[in-house]
């Protein structure tokens, strides 16, 4: 696809574009790849959609599809899926299930809600094209990656580099002295290699006012057990962790000129390597001494400082005194972050340095009952556990870039055809798209409080230096001032540009996850109102893999599949026409048509009424008919089997 204009003379015109990130302009320029991905609102998708798009001819129009009902399983363990986490996904392979039934090759894909791309994936490996678009910077970085092709020689060849020359810079910091176990006498046997060091809170014991180191006392090494109620070391009376103050910590912190006073925490425990074997250890007085050192030294290369946002989630860090980004590493992590961050301009390396932040940071949690298996950070929060897990990032890198080697890898030996168009921006304004363009459409939307999305990547986007712009954020969110109301608001217009830009006669498949029903009927409202007609709700079932029919509110237990579609322009402008009135026959035909022919709770009379009333009501048209009137009607016009109803066609 050619460029008319480079995308530094086009900013001003998609500056006013809802979602417009927050960041210098030649930071948005670097990060974006046009025309195929912009780190702001793409002004280039409507030149994508004329080269590979196919215009919407309703008189030649001859598409049909039933709801896709068949059986679908995750498939999270593949290589692709795994190589950069999210706070949500949906696996790829799942999500070709429903693009291979709803479209042919050539269709183009649409998903405003992208998160990591998942979308794009399983469109390119289906010979189908794909617009992609989120109101997160990191999202559409991470989707960007994962959607682009790879030079997969150069990625291992520069990845090796790179490791290799901050190994040989920075691999002191991860070494410490290993004596022989079996001698009595300390007898230095030469230098292991840290896996990891455990970090401990500090407390201020309520009675005799001594510090207490959490470890020491609250910790059973043999059982592996944390205790719920410990004694002090000092006056040996017994407390929980809830009863005790936190000892802090005050210094000067030179990356922001302030003083800082933060909770008190120590390294307790070393996990090692040498000579192939694992060893444990407590910290000694040259590990105590490695670490005073490289606290005294200045990081040569730069990294984020910015200041961490007042949020519904960064109460428990700021409660702490981490009041900037990076103080969510140990001052030897961030040196090392900082470091990779350095010598590489290249994408698919940068995601996946970003990729080990989580891992890298004081969120990761150490949990004595799990000995060595890792844990990770607790999902959806930006939690500082009390005993956390300090990692090897030389470690993490080398595994990291391994795992995108493999997608990366396994993506090449499939059909991957690399058309795509990736936008920054809020799904509620899509004015770059125009109407009737997409054949299909795929999301999976934010729902309710579930998550917050621009306080967790804002850890991610602080590296990128681009940032969510929240005003237009789709979420309920105390300190954005958004309620259930405002929530329904910007779904609302989220549905109605997603209805905008589908070809009438086509799909959307909404995935929503576990939520409380007041969410689940907001989705349901904003999705009818906008326009759709709701054809099926099914549960994901995670273990068996199955979607089965639901209808009550209920379900929000578990993930739902919602498939709704857009009607035929015809039908459409014929009842905008008529206000409703003489159509409700050609509205139950269109819709029998349009339910799959096997048996569904979707074709009884009280579902089938539901529906018709959901449209008219939303149309702001009544309803001619009560239910005794409609149940005739359908008697009058239709087949009934079992107490479902067909027409006389697919009764045929």
């Amino acid at each position: 696809m050619k460029i008319n204009k480079p995308l530094e003379e086009l900013l001003d015109t998609v500056r006013d574009i809802e979602g417009f990130p927050i960041g210098k302009d030649e930071d948005i320029l670097k990060l974006s790849d046009p025309p195929y991905y912009t780190a702001c609102p793409n002004p280039y998708i409507n030149d994508f959609i004329k080269e590979y798009g196919k215009p919407y001819d309703e008189e030649n129009d001859n598409y049909h599809r039933e709801p896709f009902v068949a059986d679908v399983s995750e498939g999270k363990n593949d290589p692709i899926y795994n190589a950069h986490s999210y706070h949500t996904k949906v696996p790829h392979k799942a999500i070709m299930k429903f693009i291979e039934h709803y479209t042919d090759e050539g269709d183009i894909v649409f998903d405003g809600f992208c998160g990591t791309g998942m979308t794009g994936v399983a469109a390119q490996l289906l010979g189908r094209r794909a617009i992609l678009s989120d109101l997160s910077p990191i999202a559409t970085f991470i989707a960007y990656n994962y959607n682009k092709k790879v030079d997969v020689e150069e990625f291992e060849r520069e990845a090796k580099r790179i490791l290799e020359e901050v190994e040989q810079e920075c691999g002191w910091m991860y070494e410490t002295d290993h004596y022989n176990p079996r001698s009595t006498a300390k007898h230095l046997l030469g230098k292991g290699k840290i896996n990891y060091t455990v970090w401990s809170d500090v407390f201020i014991c309520p009675y005799c006012g001594n510090e207490i180191i959490f470890w020491d006392a609250a910790v059973d090494k043999e059982k592996g057990k944390v205790e719920k109620e410990f004694n002090c070391p000092n006056c040996n009376a017994s407390m929980k962790k809830t009863e005790c103050k936190r000892a802090t910590v005050s210094f000067f912190d030179k990356a922001i000129g302030e003083e800082v006073i933060q909770a008190k925490q120590v390294p307790v425990l070393i996990n090692y390597t040498y000579d192939k074997k694992r060893y444990e250890k407590i910290p000694d007085e040259t590990d105590l001494e490695l670490i005073k050192k490289i606290e005294s030294m200045d990081i040569p290369y730069w990294f984020p400082t910015n200041r961490i946002r007042k949020g519904d989630k960064t109460g428990e860090p700021l409660r702490i005194g981490i009041t900037h980004v990076h103080h969510f590493y140990t001052k030897r992590n961030l040196w090392v972050l900082s470091c990779f961050w350095e010598k590489t301009d290249i994408p698919v390396l940068k995601m996946t340095i970003l990729s080990n932040l989580s891992r890298a940071s004081k969120r990761n949690r150490y949990m004595p009952q799990y000995g060595n298996r890792h844990v990770g950070v607790l999902s959806g929060t930006l939690y500082i556990p009390t005993l956390f897990e300090d990692n090897n990032i030389l470690n993490l890198f080398n595994n990291r870039y391994k795992a995108v080697l493999r997608a990366s890898k396994k993506i090449l030996i499939e059909t991957y055809i690399k058309k795509i168009s990736i936008s920054t921006q809020s799904m509620v304004n899509n004015k770059k798209i125009l109407d009737n363009l997409i054949d299909y459409i795929f999301t999976d939307p934010p729902f309710g409080d579930n998550l917050m999305y621009s306080e967790l990547n804002f850890l991610w986007e602080s590296w990128l230096k681009v940032f969510t712009n929240n005003k237009s954020e789709a979420i309920i969110n105390k300190t954005q001032n958004k309620a259930l109301e405002e929530y329904k608001e910007l779904m609302l217009g989220s549905f109605k540009e997603y209805y905008r830009v589908l070809k009438p006669n086509r799909w959307i498949t909404v995935v929503f996850h576990n939520s409380k029903s007041a969410v689940w009927n907001a989705i349901q409202e904003a999705m009818t109102k906008a326009g759709f007609i709701i054809a099926t709700v099914a549960i994901l079932d995670k273990k068996q893999g199955s979607f089965k029919q639901v209808t009550s509110a209920g379900a929000v237990k578990n993930d739902l599949v919602i498939n709704a579609y857009k009607p035929k322009k015809e039908f459409e402008d014929k009842f905008l026409q008529n206000a409703g009135k003489g159509i409700e026959v050609e509205f139950i035909r269109m819709h029998l048509n349009n339910l799959p022919v096997e048996t569904t709770i979707e074709r009884s009379e009280q579902m089938l009424y539901s529906r018709m009333l959901a449209y008219y009501v939303q149309h702001g048209y009544l309803i001619r008919y009560d239910s005794k009137t409609f149940y005739q009607m359908l008697r009058e016009n239709f087949v009934e089997i079992d107490g479902l109803w067909f027409t006389g066609e697919q009764k045929d």
